[in-house]
């Protein structure tokens, strides 16, 4: 609120706004990712039992879901400038669309990208942006996850995508994730579902 540049603040216009993406940005990408680890932790289940052997591989976790799977996979910035990006002219003014996801795959930066790895080293994953464009709220999101993450795994032995409902994941176009995971949790057979 009290930000300041070249003698300008925000406006109150400005500010609202600005919270509202926050409140908005950092819910629905912590709800995503631990959707995403779900379902990732149920397609991984030896990364599974590893994180809860350590709680340590919890931040790891957390990193390499987003990277493998990032809650939101494009995002649209308007060049201010002319400029070239490889061998492609932009004007000033136009649109452009940047696809995190498949940054964050690209074999030149991750070996074996496809592979949900708990011991990448490094994860300079693009799932929360870069440079000025990097989310304000990365920080409170991983919190956020780590300790859902954490309170879950603690709570149950077992979790489980429940395969006898269908999973149902939201227009990749638009966000990664699943709007409804069916999981059972619970010890051995005795498990309990939760939608």
């Amino acid at each position: 609120m009290q930000a300041e540049a070249d003698d300008e603040r925000l406006s109150d216009e400005e500010i609202v706004g600005f919270v509202g993406l926050l409140l908005l940005a950092g819910h629905v990408t912590t709800t995503a990712t631990l959707g995403n680890t779900v379902l990732c932790f149920d397609r991984h289940p030896d990364a599974a039992a590893e994180v809860r052997a350590d709680p340590a591989l919890l931040p790891a976790a957390v990193e390499e879901v987003v990277r493998l799977r990032t809650p939101f996979p494009r995002l649209a910035r308007r060049a201010t400038t002319a400029t070239t990006v490889g061998e492609v002219d932009i004007p000033a003014g136009a649109l452009v669309v940047t696809w995190l996801a498949a940054a964050n795959r690209d074999e030149r930066v991750f070996a074996e990208p496809d592979r949900f790895d708990l011991h990448r080293t490094p994860n300079p994953h693009l799932g929360f942006g870069h440079g000025l464009h990097f989310c304000l709220g990365a920080p409170l999101a991983r919190l956020e996850a780590k300790i859902a993450l954490g309170i879950l795994l603690e709570r149950y032995r077992d979790i489980a995508v429940d395969t006898a409902e269908p999973v149902t994941l939201r227009n990749p176009w638009v966000m990664a994730s699943p709007t409804k995971l069916p999981v059972a949790v619970g010890p051995g057979t005795g498990r309990s579902r939760h939608p």
